[in-house]
């Protein structure tokens, strides 16, 4: 995998608004493992706006997306006045114009000299004979106001000498011109195919069955296997699940936990605690080879295609959601029984309960989503405010980790009841506008697809029935 780029992104909220500009460059740069920073929080203002705008206009990498809105505000011109102070700004900057302002035009950059200077010389009047030490935000306005002015017809200048592709034909070539500056992007998908996948489970698989040498014996006495030998075990359990034997061989290790739990001391925790991983982790691989060959190559195939951002399943339930984007994603599944209900649940995943209601459904959806992937709570507004980029890079890095036992894809499943908020258009956008890295599951209402080498029912009850075993004997 390419190394990880990060670059910072300076534009006007309005543009991004009536263009998704940014968007649209967030989604080419994860194919170029490229994390794109931006500030995501609308209504910051501030000590904490201008925190995170020193900190882009020292970065390395900086796309400044140019437009008249752009040049009329104040904090997208205090980011590119600091990022010109701060040197090497041709080298560090990639510019996109968004709209028809036209730098070119003598005009349109002395119009915008004389805005900012009416803008300066407006706050300073309002402000004169007033104590600095009282109105002292209100001075510092002006002393930003003071420096655009002062130095806006020399940036100006300089970016009118840029040479900027127009932005249609940008789009047209995914942003390409501008991002192989910063990082080409690699032939062929991040990940290995999905056979070398299967392989590397396979591995691990092995692994996981020494973590409990007493589980392993009883596995093999269960399945009635003549050998004593175990080196071929996860062999065994891999072709008889291909074969359609999941449920028989599912049974087999339930057995086999509760065979080799019943012969160790209670006192012996650690030993209880080995053999509670090396089931479950046995099962979590084992559950991937029931997703048919066939129709995963034509799912990846069809998801190329298409946007990157949003799966489109068939009919089934939320475990076998985890297994399928598991698998396409090339992660290893986990599954939890719900708080007061043992119905089996995808533990990367987040569905929204039918009929709930809010005010703020987006708040309540990241809160959930946050309790989830971080498995704490958000206890008060300052959390609130830093809990969307913590929760942003979380995913992004456990989803792009090169060690595929830490590797995670997080979804969110939206629901099929148009009455839901989440069903609302401009949730999913404002979601996916703060957690670009997100998997967001539709379900096909009234559509079966043979997904499965076992019946989606038959496999999620077997898993069920063994979660339950496991949530019966699980060690404190």
């Amino acid at each position: 995998m390419v190394d990880h780029i990060k670059v910072f992104v300076s534009y006007s909220w309005r543009i991004e608004d009536e263009t998704g500009i940014v968007g649209e460059l967030e989604a080419q740069c994860r194919e170029r493992n490229i994390f794109l920073v931006r500030d995501n929080k609308k209504l910051q203002h501030g000590d904490l706006i201008r925190e995170f705008m020193d900190k882009l206009s020292g970065s390395e990498r900086i796309i400044t997306v140019f437009s008249d809105a752009y040049f009329r505000s104040k904090w997208c011109m205090y980011e590119l006045l600091e990022t010109w102070r701060k040197g090497d700004f041709k080298d560090r900057t990639h510019p996109i114009k968004a709209d028809d302002c036209n730098l070119q035009n003598d005009n349109y950059r002395i119009e915008l000299t004389d805005f900012w200077e009416e803008k300066y010389r407006t706050a300073d009047a309002n402000l004169k004979g007033r104590d600095p030490i009282v109105f002292t935000k209100e001075y510092e306005q002006v002393e930003i106001y003071r420096d655009v002015y002062q130095n806006i017809n020399k940036l100006l200048n300089f970016a009118a000498g840029r040479v900027t592709t127009p932005l249609e034909q940008l789009r047209k070539e995914d942003y390409a011109q501008l991002l192989d500056l910063i990082q080409p992007k690699q032939a062929g998908r991040s990940y290995p195919s999905d056979d070398d996948f299967l392989e590397e489970i396979k591995e691990i698989l092995a692994q996981d069955l020494k973590k409990s040498e007493l589980f392993r014996d009883h596995v093999i006495k269960n399945c009635d296997l003549d050998y004593t030998d175990a080196a071929g075990l996860h062999g065994y359990l891999v072709d008889e699940c291909l074969k359609g034997e999941f449920v028989q061989i599912i049974q087999n290790l339930q057995s086999a936990f509760v065979d080799s739990y019943e012969e160790l001391e209670s006192s012996d925790i650690l030993a209880i605690r080995k053999l509670y991983q090396a089931a479950e982790d046995t099962l979590s691989k084992l559950v991937l080879f029931n997703v048919k060959n066939d129709w995963m190559a034509q799912y990846c195939h069809e998801r190329s295609q298409n946007n990157q951002h949003d799966h489109l399943l068939p009919d089934m339930s939320f475990g076998s959601v985890e297994v399928v984007i598991s698998r396409e994603a090339q992660t290893i599944p986990r599954f939890q029984f719900g708080r007061h209900d043992l119905n089996l649940q995808g533990a990367k995943g987040v569905a929204l309960e039918s009929g709930i209601r809010s005010k703020d459904i987006v708040r309540d959806i990241i809160k959930r989503l946050f309790h989830r992937v971080m498995e704490q709570e958000i206890s008060s507004q300052l959390d609130e405010e830093k809990a969307i980029g913590i929760l942003q890079r979380t995913i992004q890095q456990r989803k792009q980790h090169k060690n595929l036992k830490l590797r995670k894809n997080y979804f969110l499943l939206i629901p099929s009841d148009s009455s839901s908020p989440l069903a609302d258009v401009t949730v999913q956008k404002e979601l996916k506008r703060l957690l670009p890295d997100l998997s967001f599951i539709r379900i096909k209402s009234g559509k079966v697809e043979e997904t499965f080498i076992v019946e989606d029912a038959d496999l999620m009850v077997a898993i069920s029935e063994f979660y339950k075993t496991l949530e019966e004997h699980k060690p404190q």
